[in-house]
């Protein structure tokens, strides 16, 4: 159902939940404003690699992530925990999601260095 282009898997493409993960992934990664004509894509995940672990920081995780799930119709989330980890200097995600026309669920590990 869904095909896409990614350099980072054998033979250079990817399909299903490979695609809207990979996806997923690039526009948690993309800092906002920085994507040509879409002053709006992006998150400020990228930046959070120097400010405190605290709960604003969380907080910024949490919003960034819950939009960037909300902007892709393929996906729906079922829900989202962040863990903090101060020994690591890091927040966890576990995100809940449903793959809609595939109606296959995932939960997905997404590790965030904060503080350092």
């Amino acid at each position: 159902p869904y095909r896409g282009f990614s350099t980072t898997f054998p033979g250079f493409t990817t399909s299903g939940m490979n695609t809207v993960k990979r996806d997923l992934l690039n526009h948690v990664y993309t800092i906002k404003g920085e994507r040509p004509h879409m002053p709006d894509f992006g998150t400020r995940i990228p930046l959070l690699a120097f400010e405190p672990l605290d709960e604003q920081t969380v907080q910024i995780l949490r919003e960034d992530l819950t939009f960037v799930v909300n902007y892709d119709p393929r996906i729906e989330m079922i829900d989202l925990a962040i863990v903090p980890v101060p020994d690591s200097n890091a927040l966890v995600a576990y995100l809940d999601v449903l793959y809609v026309e595939l109606n296959e669920k995932e939960t997905l590990k997404l590790e965030f260095t904060v503080g350092a």
